[in-house]
Parts: C-alpha cells; structure tokens; sequence
C-alpha cells in the first residue's frame, strides 16, 4: 500500500506589497493542472528513507527531514514520478517538497502540516501563493507576513473555461533560491508604486475574476505585471527576465491576454477563452522560439491524493 500525491503547477503573478502601504510579501497567484507534480510514498524493506526519481539533494534533505519529524522506524520511499524543472518560474520546488510530506504523512498515518518544512527554511520565506496553490488550488490572494509573522491567504474559484497558455524558452532559467533572500529584502516598491498595484488589484484583477470578465481581468493583470517587472528590472535585467521578453510579446501580438512572466520567469503567461487560439499559439511559440508549452486550466482544488496497491 501506498500514497500517491498529484499537485499542481503555481503561477506567481507578482508581490502587490513591500510593505509601504499593506503588509510585506502580499501577492497573487494561480494554480494551473499542468505540469504537475507526481510523488509516491510506499514502504520499504530497507531502513530510513530512500527518494528516487528525478531529484536533487535538496529534495533527499527535504525526506529525511519529514522522516525525523514522523518518528518511525519503518523504511519507507519515496519516488517522484514526474516534475516540472526547477528555477524556470513554476514554483517546482514547493510542490515537491509539500507533496513529500503530504505522501509520506499519509502513508505513517500521523497529521503534520507545512509548518514542518517552513520551520526549516524549506518553503513559504516570502511568499506563501505555493503553499495555497498545494493547499486549495485556485487565484491565490497570499495576505503577506500578519502580525507576529502571521501567515494566511484567500482562494477564489478560478474560471475553467479561461484557458492558459504557459510558455518556457527550452535550456533557459530564471533565478536559483540561492542569492534570492538577499534581493529580496533589500526590496522596496515605495508607497505610489504599491497604491497603483492595489488600485489595479482591487479595481480590475478582482472585479474581472469575478464577474468572469477576462478582458477586464487580463487588461489589470497585464498592467499589474509591467508595474511589478518596473521594479524588479535591476535584478532581472529588464521589465521581463530576457528570455520571456519575446515571449510575452509574442502572446499579446497574437490576441493573449493577462500575458506575464511566472515569478523570475522564464515560464510565461496568458489567457484566453478558445482552446483554438491558445493550441495555434503554442504551436507558434514552439516552433519560432524554441519554447516548452503546455495548454492547462486552472486547478480549484489544490493537490490530490490517491491510495494506491504497490
């Protein structure tokens, strides 16, 4: 017997706070079906812990953790089956590692949450959209760092019918954890920038989710997403990390909307109603810049997990 864990790929859509104006670290967010995260956790005849798959020794280190915490003595392992790259704006590693504890927690029987991992450092420093994306799917509000570190997020139905396109230029990165805080809390949006994004937020990204108006939802998203890479241009070398640029230029020339880049990118963005157009696109982008593409929807549920006879 054993635990299978199948969560779902997270798009971080932008910081809307610093801090100047709301709470530091409140952002968006999306969870997406594809490309999924695919882990399983069955018992072993050998002791300890054992992962396999493809993996690295972030995600050894993550097991043995999770492994401590639960107290058995019984040998268990872990195999991931399937999992997006890391570093290219998909928010892999967090999945990875909630999706770990979920299948082994389930597996030993005992009730740990992701506290486990945010103790550690693993997951949720800045932001917590990842965590809500594993926890319950949907448009993630992550409500930033509360009083005495307080951490909680707001979930809204996403429309499945809104089709997303997501873009990576093939061999290409954006920025590895390491070197990450330093940037980050050396960060100020200032107060004008974070009431422009919260006008935006709250006066078309929201109202268009909604009232499932995209052309008013991608048109606040789009800003949104100029207004956040503004900021962040000193450290990604532009508006857009260099090898979204074309991408995202590409997906609005050809009717996209909501286009942006993924957190550090270079996974891109955007959205569309027709199944038709988001299929003709990807083609595009695949075949006139070298890009890996996926047509997903949005996930409303967060991870899902399944007993299994192995």
């Amino acid at each position: 017997m054993g635990w299978r864990v199948e969560a779902p790929a997270r798009l971080h859509l932008g910081f809307t706070s610093t801090g100047d104006v709301l709470t530091p670290w409140l952002g968006i967010g999306l969870a997406v079906e594809e490309p999924r995260t695919v882990v399983e956790a069955r018992w072993s005849g050998n002791p300890g812990v054992a992962v396999s798959g493809d993996i690295w020794p972030e995600a050894v280190e993550v097991a043995g953790a999770i492994y401590e915490e639960l107290g058995t003595e019984a040998g268990v392992e872990v195999a991931v089956l399937g999992s997006p790259p890391r570093h290219v704006g998909l928010g892999t590693s967090t999945q990875l590692y909630l999706s770990i504890l979920r299948s082994m927690a389930l597996l030993v029987g005992k009730r740990l949450d992701e506290s486990v991992l945010v103790r550690r450092g693993f997951v949720g420093r800045f932001s917590w959209v990842g965590i809500a994306a594993f926890k319950a799917g949907g448009f993630v509000l992550d409500l930033g760092v509360g009083a005495g570190g307080r951490r909680s997020f707001l979930s809204l139905r996403f429309p499945e019918d809104w089709v997303v396109l997501l873009a990576r230029p093939r061999g290409r990165y954006g920025h590895p954890r390491r070197g990450e805080a330093e940037k980050m809390l050396g960060l100020r949006y200032g107060s004008d920038r974070e009431l422009v994004l919260c006008r935006l937020l709250f006066q078309q990204i929201l109202p268009g989710l909604l009232d499932r108006d995209l052309a008013l939802f991608g048109e606040g998203l789009s800003r949104y997403q100029r207004i956040v890479g503004e900021a962040f241009a000193h450290l990604q070398r532009g508006v857009f990390n260099p090898d979204s640029a074309p991408v995202i230029a590409a997906m609005e020339e050809h009717g996209l909307l909501g286009t942006g880049q993924s957190s550090w990118g270079p996974t891109c963005y955007g959205f569309t109603e027709s199944q038709k157009r988001a299929e003709e696109v990807k083609r595009l982008l695949v075949e006139s810049y070298s890009c890996e593409a996926w047509v997903t929807r949005a996930n409303n549920q967060g991870a899902r997990v399944f007993q299994t006879a192995t």
